[in-house]
């Protein structure tokens, strides 16, 4: 698996970003340093969820799943939140 789609979650501003990468790790720590634009200025993030896949753009398609209505219940039963 080259590439992962994943959920990061800052609980004390209870807010959560979905994405995609390579390196999972680098990922976590990026965001946490305030060197995603997005996530910039709250530090706190954890992945909650990743899926891993074989190209780029299976990632893409799957971290904007995440955001619809559909993928935003999918991932409260499989995170139970």
């Amino acid at each position: 698996m080259n590439f992962y789609s994943y959920v990061i979650y800052n609980q004390e501003h209870h807010r959560f970003y979905y994405g995609f990468c390579q390196n999972l790790k680098k990922t976590e720590i990026a965001h946490n340093e305030g060197k995603v634009e997005v996530t910039k200025g709250l530090a706190g993030w954890v992945i909650l969820y990743n899926e891993g896949f074989a190209s780029k753009q299976e990632a893409i398609r799957r971290s904007r799943f995440y955001r619809s209505v559909a993928g935003q219940r999918y991932l409260k039963k499989i995170l139970n939140f």
